[in-house]
């Protein structure tokens, strides 16, 4: 292949083939790889997300219903409380004395309720007196004023509904006033109505611990931070775990309306939770999305190590498939460029069995028809200034007799012949449209002023005169037509149509007409002569159709087949001559022809 420098650039680069080859391997190569990866990538991050969240979501349920559990054991020893005599009567007690009478009955109530959840931290009996019973602590007389308790829960009147207060301390305790419990609360009655109180059940905060600790969120190991369970009540308290360092008390405060949530060193979590309806309490998972999404990091890299070095070697093939199409279609582009130059001895080398190499095959055999066609319109040319000398040198001869012809007509003008005259004028100003140009094409009007011409030559002859009309309008005789064929089909009238039936009482009569179909133009030359009997009509219409060229240039036929004959040759097989005959009525010659606006052809 010869090098590409110095071809012409007949397109820029992002139009070429090159460019476009390169680009749709590209699309088809390195689209779907992306694509592919990203799609994985995203299905796995999406498939791992929502699997996390139904796990999560699974154990949250779960322990919802611990709770829901625990709950119900609490509501069971208020239900028990709310039924017991003893309860009942210290509940309606005003006296001292009985109060302190009411404390062996009361423990021995307390002790079977106690046995229900044996974990709590102390059971507290209010009456409306302000006298106090406990069960599993000592009190400190000089803090058990419950009523005035900030955490203690305003109930409805005449309401059994019970409440889990926030965390708060204990400063009714002797022993554990600064620990922190939370405490189910709820009004109990005696059994006449008329009194009521409060039934305070207090619990550590590591209760919650002893229900989750078989739970996979719940395990909150110091320094493993990824995964843990919160437990907050509805004012954002946290209950469970204790303390676990890393997010601030203000965030835990909407953690049923979050879905991340950022620790004290910046690290984001993800969050799904659930909401206890029956106690209140908020149960929450957190996740550390760079530990949760470490599985999918490794596969997106792994798609990356996957993906990147696909591309690259998808980009080579494109490229080298690129060229290698792209480079023989220049290759051929360049030869042409050449032969549009003139230069026809390039041809193309390239050894290829494809399409290409038929191309090439296509471009070397069009070359040397090209070849063959420039030395034949050369030898062509050559003849063609040949022919045009030897009819300049003919032009004499008719030269001659044109002036001999009005030398004759001076002296007919001399001796007063006038028809003699006249004819002799008439012959002249035909001979002399004959020689006086070379153009194949004149106007219609031309055309008919030769017809004119000739008919005027044979009303001398003839001892009676030819009758004539040409009745076309001046649209059609300002258009073009070939030179001579209305005069050869005049002239075949006369000799052959009017000629046999001339005398001096008949001489004949013959119409021209024309008018327009669409582009068509149609001139009609009609003689009222002896006409054709079917055998000579069907003989010139096979002639016309099939044999006027050939009997034209070798069977020295002029006349109509001759006008045939140039008529194709000028504008193609659609246009032509048409006759129509019958014995004793003569012929009618239609002409078609294309409507021409100027000499198109010359």
């Amino acid at each position: 292949m010869e090098p590409l420098k110095g071809r012409p650039a007949a397109v820029t680069f992002i139009h070429s083939i090159f460019f476009k080859l390169l680009i749709c391997f590209l699309l088809l190569s390195i689209v779907p790889l992306t694509l592919a990866g990203l799609l994985t990538y995203s299905n796995v991050s999406d498939l791992l997300t929502r699997k996390l969240d139904k796990d999560a979501s699974s154990v949250l349920d779960q322990h919802s219903k611990v709770l829901t559990f625990y709950l119900n054991d609490l509501i069971r020893m208020g239900e028990i409380s709310n039924t017991s005599p003893a309860v009942s009567d210290f509940l309606k007690n005003k006296d001292y004395d009985n109060y302190l009478r009411s404390f062996l009955p009361l423990d021995q109530v307390f002790t079977g309720i106690h046995v229900i959840r044996p974990e709590n931290a102390g059971i507290t009996l209010v009456n409306e007196q302000g006298y106090v019973y406990t069960y599993g602590y000592s009190l400190n007389r000089e803090h058990s004023g419950f009523y005035h308790f900030n955490w203690i829960p305003q109930l409805p009147p005449l309401s059994i509904e019970h409440r889990l207060t926030p965390l708060h301390d204990r400063p009714y305790s002797n022993q554990e006033a600064q620990e922190q419990v939370f405490s189910y609360v709820q009004q109990v009655f005696s059994r006449d109505l008329k009194a009521k109180g409060l039934l305070i059940i207090d619990f550590k905060r590591d209760v919650l611990a002893s229900l989750f600790q078989s739970s996979s969120l719940s395990h909150n190991v110091p320094g493993e931070t990824e995964i843990g369970l919160l437990i907050t009540n509805s004012s954002g308290q946290l209950l469970y775990p204790q303390d676990t360092g890393l997010f601030r008390p203000e965030e835990l405060k909407n953690l049923n309306m979050a879905e991340r949530i950022t620790d004290l060193n910046g690290d984001v979590y993800r969050l799904v939770t659930r909401t206890n309806d029956e106690t209140g309490l908020i149960l929450t998972g957190y996740f550390q999305e760079d530990k949760l999404y470490e599985p999918i990091h490794r596969i997106r890299n792994s798609v990356y190590w996957i993906i990147l070095p696909s591309i690259a070697f998808c980009l080579l093939v494109s490229f080298y498939l690129s060229h290698r199409i792209s480079g023989p279609i220049r290759y051929l582009q360049y030869l042409m460029g050449k032969v549009g130059r003139g230069e026809f001895y390039s041809l193309f080398k390239l050894k290829r069995k494809d399409e290409i190499g038929q191309l090439g095959l296509g471009f070397n055999h069009m070359v040397e028809k090209i070849k063959e066609l420039i030395q034949l319109v050369y030898e062509e040319q050559s003849k063609k200034r040949d022919a045009e000398v030897t009819a300049l040198q003919s032009q004499i001869n008719p030269h001659f007799l044109y002036n001999t012809l009005e030398s004759i007509n001076s002296l007919a003008r001399k001796r007063k012949e006038p028809q003699i005259s006249k004819m002799i004028v008439l012959l002249g100003k035909l001979l002399r449209a004959s020689i006086s140009t070379f153009d194949t094409m004149i106007p219609i009007w031309r055309e008919l002023e030769y017809a004119a011409c000739y008919l005027e030559l044979h009303q001398i002859r003839l001892k009676k005169p030819i009758q004539y009309s040409i009745d076309i309008d001046e649209e059609i005789r300002s258009l073009f037509t070939v030179k001579w064929i209305i005069q050869p089909i005049v002239e075949n009238a006369v000799l052959h149509g009017l000629d046999p039936i001339a005398s001096e009482e008949v001489s004949g009569r013959i119409e021209i007409k024309g008018w327009l179909e669409q582009d068509a133009v149609y001139l009609q030359v009609r003689d009222y002569g002896v006409g054709l009997d079917k055998a000579a009509l069907k003989e010139l219409r096979h002639n016309l159709e099939y044999h006027s060229e050939n009997l034209t240039k070798y069977g020295q036929k002029v006349g109509i087949l001759n006008v045939q004959s140039r008529i194709r040759l000028h504008f193609g097989e659609t246009y032509g001559l048409s006759v129509d005959s019958a014995p004793q009525q003569g012929m009618n010659v239609t002409i078609k022809l294309p409507r021409r606006f100027g000499n198109e052809n010359n």
